[in-house]
């Protein structure tokens, strides 16, 4: 018998095994499709190797300014498809070698909770093997949603899956339903590589969540419209047809579309129909579980997008060591309260704690500092001085309770408003750091210098 099945080897089920391993557990996993899940092979790596791509191809034109001329160049998305291939192809085998030289058993298959220390594996074949284990981890992900009658077939109508594994051409005109992050993360990818952008958001604005403010909203679209990434805000899709090796779109506003593909961006759903032995879920379908990641049995434990949190891969890897804490001995729960939010985009994008809203929603008075990157001397370098930072303080004590950055590097200096928050740091503390000079982080300083010195216009 195993110390720890693990159902599901996406990021939560990466970092339980590495966790495990270092406590010397026994463990198996349990895996029907590729090592890695969705993150690795059809979500945050890729998008992050063609947003890489898309972002040096924004900055051809600003070489001159270095004294570089190139004469010639061309795009081929094919190439990078290739180049994105072996990356995560690298990444995948360095993942299984570890597992192999620690002698981890994988178990290639669907697996099913058929008791509370069995798992029963579905392989290929049709046979089937029961494993068994003092603890069960599930970690099996999430997968795409549909709407109304827009059912993906893979070919017309795709998913984000489909774009990011199985897409090999660009397409020359797309269609993506849904303006939140996915839809605006591969909106910017394809229109820099070359295709047509139509964007179709129910909601009046992009990226419409709590945590992103509507200033960033607005910013990203002014980015969008120079782009000529067309938008469609406050409007569905009425019905769509395939015409000659082409989808037909009308919307909810008159327009009528044509398009290669029709991308679905519409969000995933928890994939936990993985039991028998009636494991609780709540009307979504997500795993009930408590602080230490306990299901209703006490010995099956759950992570990621499986329960209902933040359907982010960094919060499945850290829900899965509190499991495995709690596994072995130890007595630690979950907190959510400074989870950074970060998205690439036609900007890098990051909001970590309180924006001025949800601030007000709570009934806290604030101030905030603001900063643009146009000042910035290691921005205005780089030719990267489109952005700014924005830093929520409590009113009167002025210690920090969020921020939200958007331009180059944010993704990496959020992380200074996130132990900024976590310390109690007040608008005095941040500014009279001693930064490198020239550093983007410098404008931590000068976002806060109105709050300690007073205005200087």
């Amino acid at each position: 018998m195993y110390d720890l099945i693990i159902l599901g080897m996406g990021p939560g089920g990466y970092e339980a095994a590495l966790t495990a391993l270092r406590k010397k557990l026994k463990i198996a996993i349990v895996e029907k499709s590729k090592i890695g899940g969705n993150c690795l092979n059809r979500a945050c790596i890729p998008t992050k190797y063609f947003w890489t791509g898309a972002h040096q191809i924004e900055k051809l034109p600003i070489l001159k300014e270095y004294g570089i001329d190139i004469n010639d160049y061309s795009i081929n998305f094919s190439k990078a498809v290739q180049g994105k291939d072996k990356a995560i192809s690298f990444l995948r085998k360095s993942l299984n070698m570890l597992l192999k030289t620690k002698k981890v058993p994988i178990y290639k298959g669907e697996g099913k909770i058929i008791g509370q220390n069995e798992i029963e594996v579905r392989k290929e074949d049709g046979s089937k093997e029961i494993i068994k284990g003092k603890n069960i981890l599930i970690s099996t992900g999430s997968i795409p949603v549909s709407v109304g009658n827009i059912i993906p077939d893979g070919k017309y109508i795709i998913t984000t899956e489909d774009l990011l594994e199985k897409t090999e051409d660009l397409p020359e005109e797309i269609v993506i339903i849904g303006g939140g992050v996915a839809g605006c993360e591969l909106g910017y990818i394809l229109s820099a590589y070359g295709s047509k952008v139509h964007i179709v958001e129910l909601l009046d604005r992009l990226l419409p969540m709590p945590n992103i403010t509507e200033e960033v909203s607005r910013y990203l679209l002014r980015k969008f419209k120079k782009m000529k990434i067309k938008t469609y805000l406050k409007t569905t899709v009425e019905s769509y047809k395939i015409i000659d090796n082409k989808v037909q779109v009308e919307l909810s506003d008159g327009n009528q579309l044509l398009a290669d593909k029709m991308l679905l961006s519409i969000g995933r759903k928890p994939n936990t129909d993985i039991d028998t032995i009636g494991i609780v879920k709540d009307e979504k379908g997500f795993i009930k579980v408590n602080g230490k990641m306990q299901t209703n049995f006490e010995n099956i434990y759950a992570c990621g997008d499986v329960v209902n949190s933040p359907m982010l891969a960094y919060t499945a890897s850290y829900e899965a060591k509190i499991a495995v804490d709690n596994i072995t001995g130890n007595n630690v729960e979950a907190d959510y309260s400074l989870i950074p939010y970060v998205l690439f985009s036609g900007f890098e994008i990051a909001t970590v704690g309180l924006n001025e809203n949800q601030a007000k929603e709570k009934g806290i008075e604030v101030t905030t500092g603001y900063y643009p990157y146009t000042y910035n001397e290691k921005a205005v370098d780089e030719h990267e001085s489109e952005g700014f930072v924005r830093l929520v303080f409590e009113k009167d004590s002025k210690r920090i309770i969020g921020g939200t950055i958007v331009g180059t590097g944010a993704s990496e200096l959020i992380h200074i408003i996130q132990m900024a928050v976590k310390e109690r740091y007040t608008a005095e503390d941040l500014h009279n750091f001693i930064y490198f000079h020239p550093s983007l982080s410098e404008i931590f300083i000068y976002a806060t210098y109105d709050i300690v010195a007073g205005k200087l216009f």
